[in-house]
């Protein structure tokens, strides 16, 4: 409990009502008790005044008894404590107390502290100067008020035994109860102390209800939304109820709230366009890891490749020779069925000749001659060889080559293998009224060159797409290609240190794009 705010306001503003309303409760009780005592003086000299003017007459006539009686019947009254007159010497003429009359006052109490503690004579002392409060023996509070008796013209005529020059000849006491005063001022207290209890319970229970209704239920409006943004529910909004600090507040948490959302949402965008760039390079990773595997397969291919064709190249060339010499031999002699098979021998065996050169082709292990060379020369020889084929097949070929391209250190037979076999294979994807096109540009990347041949053929579909370049792998009838071609490109076009993309649009065609470096690095790949 001592922690909640609600508490230590509401405690904090009762004391401080207590305190407030205490002191201004003591203040009004010291105005009230002065007010009641000047009016208790102001009663009290009126009422000497009274005395001294009901006995002046006695006095003049040296009546001392019917001066006694006045202020006797006078002292009777309620609320009166004492009346008595001394004379100068300090000795009681008369007083209500018949025990005290001729005695001595002592000028030292306090009756006689007026007249003789002042600097001022009696007769020029002010009102507040003649009265005194003091506690009679029984403890009761006594106002007591001196009024001097003067020496009148009368009195020196009617022959008292008083010097003219004597001003005073007497001091007439009166003392008042101040049991009444008293008594209001107890009520007073006790009503006062009512007060301050019903006041600062009032205050406090109107501080709780606008404490409630203006800070601590849109505190706790605050709180309840605090408690749920750590929950991850950034939706929540504070009502604004007003336009004061709380209010701003609001405001303001509602502003913080809004934008931790726009953060978080930027964030999972983020982290979503993260993924899908990791998930991008991923797979472009795979596809290089892909490609590196190929490579190796195609290297341990080129290698079993190389020792195959030196193994076999001898035994072919010579089933071919005697191929055709067995020909030569039984030319116009034998039965046309021998010729028949002789005939497929030769063909034969110079078809498995054409797939050991590619196989040595493809193993890299005929060296690289390697010398500056034009590409228009190449392509024109291209060109020448591959017209007459185009023509029968009903294909327009096309040779671009554009003017003022560079030299390109290269192997020349080797790059017109390229083309040859890029092309070659472009004529047979074309159907009859097709486009093949072949053409060269300068790279605009690096110093280099661009062959790209083109075609409007079937295309290559995307599935097998990634395996064009492995050997052995082959999209066409059975019969007619063995699957060397492009694996024999792509090594021609490492072994230049150049690249090679394609792209393809199945039914609408194929570019193979190759780029040859000007000077390729010194050194095999």
């Amino acid at each position: 409990m001592r922690r909640r705010l609600s508490f230590r306001i509401g405690l904090a503003l009762c004391l401080g009502a207590a305190a407030i309303l205490a002191a201004a409760g003591v203040w009004n009780l010291r105005l009230q008790r002065a007010h009641l005592t000047r009016l208790v003086s102001a009663s009290a000299d009126r009422m000497a005044e009274t005395i001294r003017s009901s006995t002046r007459d006695g006095m003049l006539r040296n009546d001392a008894d019917g001066v006694h009686r006045i202020i006797q019947n006078i002292g009777a009254q309620q609320g009166i404590a004492r009346v008595r007159v001394f004379n100068k010497e300090g000795r009681i003429r008369t007083s209500t107390e018949p025990a005290e009359v001729g005695a001595l006052v002592d000028k030292g109490a306090e009756e006689c502290y007026a007249c003789h503690q002042r600097d001022r004579p009696l007769d020029r002392l002010d009102r507040a100067d003649r009265v005194r409060i003091f506690r009679s023996e029984q403890g009761e509070r006594i106002l007591g008020i001196i009024a001097p008796i003067h020496n009148e013209p009368q009195c020196v005529a009617a022959c008292h035994a008083h010097s003219p020059a004597q001003r005073v000849l007497g001091v007439l006491d009166v003392q008042l109860s101040m049991a009444s005063v008293d008594e209001s001022l107890h009520a007073s207290e006790r009503q006062l102390l009512g007060a301050l209890v019903v006041t600062v319970a009032a205050v406090l229970v109107l501080a709780g209800l606008l404490l409630w209704r203006m800070v601590l239920r849109p505190v706790d409006r605050l709180t309840q939304a605090m408690t749920r943004v750590t929950t991850g529910d950034l939706e929540t909004r504070v009502a604004v109820t007003s336009s004061d600090e709380i209010g701003a507040m609001a405001t303001s948490w509602n502003a913080m709230t809004d934008e931790l959302a726009r953060a978080r949402g930027a964030l999972q965008e983020w982290n979503e366009t993260l993924e899908r760039r990791v998930e991008e390079k991923t797979a472009e990773l795979q596809r290089t890891h892909d490609r590196m595997l190929l490579v190796e397969r195609m290297a341990s291919l080129g290698k079993l490749a190389a020792v195959v064709a030196h193994e076999i190249n001898n035994p072919l060339a010579g089933i071919r020779t005697y191929a055709r010499l067995l020909r030569r031999r039984f030319a116009g002699s034998a039965d046309p069925e021998t010729d028949r098979i002789l005939q497929v021998v030769d063909v034969e065996s110079g078809r498995c000749g054409d797939i050991v050169r590619n196989l040595l082709a493809f193993s890299r292990s005929m060296p690289a001659r390697f010398a500056d060379e034009d590409l228009a020369p190449i392509l024109d020889r291209c060109a020448l060889l591959l017209r007459h084929q185009a023509e029968l097949l009903g294909i327009t070929l096309s040779f671009e080559a554009a003017p003022g391209l560079p030299r390109l250190r290269c192997d020349a037979s080797q790059v017109q293998q390229l083309v040859l076999a890029l092309a070659m294979n472009a004529l047979e994807a074309t159907p009859a009224g097709g486009r093949v096109t072949v053409g060269a540009r300068g790279d605009e990347g690096e110093p280099g060159i661009v062959i790209e041949v083109s075609d409007t053929g079937c295309g290559i579909a995307e599935e097998v797409r990634e395996r064009i370049f492995e050997p052995f792998f082959t999209t066409k009838a059975a019969g007619k290609g063995v699957g060397l071609g492009l694996a024999v490109v792509y090594g021609i076009v490492s072994r230049h240190r150049g690249q090679i993309d394609v792209q393809s649009t199945v039914g609408a065609g194929t570019t193979f794009t190759v780029r040859l470096p000007l000077q390729p690095p010194e050194g095999e790949p």
